[in-house]
C-alpha cells in the first residue's frame, strides 16, 4: 500500500511539473516577441481587422465579387502599389485574402443582415483580442457580429503587418450544431442506402440482361418423355412390331424411366399396336 501511494504521488508531481512548464498566454500585448510593440498596438490591430472586414470583404460582396470570379477581378488590384502606381505581385497575400474571403462569403448568410443596403451597418467587428501563440506567431481573434449570429475572424500576422492566414467561423448554438450533425448523418446514411438499393437492382437485372439465351436445364422426366415420343413415332411408322424384342426392351426401359422406376420388373410389354388417340393425358 505504501508503494502505491509513493507511485501515485510521483505521477501527480510529474503532471504538475508538465503543467508548470506551459507558457502563460498574455493577451493584447506583443512584449517579449519578435513583433514591434510600437507598431502592433491594440488600436492598430483593431483598425486593421476592421479594415479587412469592412473595406475588403463587405465591399467585395456588395460589388458582386464571388470566390469563383475572385481571381479575375481582384488579382491585379491587390498587386497594385497605390503609393507608386507600380505592380508588385504578392501571391502569398493574394492566397491569404482569397481564402479568407471564401470563408467569409460562405458564412455571411449565417452571420445575417437585413438587406444589401444595410449590410455595412448590420455586420461589424467587435471585441478584438490578440496574443502570441506557442510558435511565436501573432494571432488576432476578432468577433464579427450580425443580425443572426456572431462569428470568429481569426488572423495570423507577420512582422510586416500582413496576414499570413485568415478564416471566418460562425458561432452556432449547441442545438444548431446537433441539428447540422443530424442532417449530415441522415444524408450520409441516405446516400449509402440509395447506392446499395441501386446495386441490388442492377444485380437483379443480370439474369435478364445476360441470361436470356441460356437454355433451361431439362429434368429427367422431360428427357424420358422425349425418349418415349421418339419411340412412339418409330412405332407409328410400322404395323406389327410385337415380335421385335429390341423394340420391346426400348419401350419397357422408356416406361420405367418415365415412372421413376429403376427396373422393368413391375410390368411386361405383351403387345404393341398403333392407336389414333394421343397417349398423353
Amino acid at each position: 500500500m505504501k508503494h502505491k501511494i509513493i507511485v501515485l504521488g510521483l505521477a501527480i508531481s510529474c503532471l504538475l511539473g508538465l503543467t508548470a512548464c506551459g507558457k502563460e498566454v498574455k493577451y493584447n500585448t506583443v512584449e517579449g516577441s519578435r513583433y514591434y510593440p510600437d507598431l502592433f498596438t491594440t488600436e492598430q490591430i483593431t483598425g486593421f481587422a476592421k479594415s479587412i472586414e469592412d473595406d475588403l470583404f463587405e465591399q467585395w460582396y456588395l460589388g458582386g465579387v464571388t470566390p469563383e470570379n475572385f481571381e479575375q477581378t481582384e488579382y491585379f488590384r491587390l498587386a497594385m502599389d497605390s503609393s507608386t502606381g507600380s505592380i508588385e505581385f504578392h501571391d502569398d497575400l493574394y492566397e491569404t485574402l482569397a481564402s479568407g474571403y471564401d470563408s467569409w462569403y460562405k458564412a455571411v448568410e449565417d452571420i445575417g443582415y437585413s438587406s444589401l443596403d444595410s449590410l455595412q451597418s448590420d455586420i461589424n467587428v467587435e471585441d478584438v483580442v490578440y496574443y502570441i501563440n506557442n510558435d511565436g506567431e501573432l494571432v488576432v481573434d476578432a468577433t464579427v457580429k450580425g443580425t443572426k449570429h456572431s462569428a470568429l475572424m481569426e488572423m495570423y500576422m507577420s512582422n510586416d503587418f500582413m496576414p499570413t492566414d485568415l478564416g471566418v467561423t460562425v458561432n452556432k448554438t449547441t442545438g444548431e450544431k446537433l441539428e447540422n450533425a443530424g442532417l449530415n448523418t441522415l444524408l450520409g446514411m441516405g446516400m449509402a442506402f440509395s447506392i446499395l438499393i441501386v446495386i441490388s437492382l442492377i444485380i437483379s437485372l443480370f439474369p435478364v440482361l445476360f441470361g436470356g439465351n441460356r437454355k433451361k436445364k431439362e429434368s429427367d422426366k422431360e428427357i424420358a418423355e422425349k425418349a418415349m415420343d421418339n419411340t412412339i413415332s418409330q412405332i407409328a411408322e410400322q404395323e406389327d412390331l410385337s415380335s421385335d424384342s429390341e423394340l420391346v426392351a426400348v419401350i419397357a426401359a422408356a416406361i420405367a424411366a418415365y415412372e421413376g422406376s429403376g427396373s422393368t420388373d413391375g410390368f411386361r410389354v405383351r403387345s404393341i399396336r398403333k392407336v389414333n388417340t394421343n397417349w398423353k393425358k
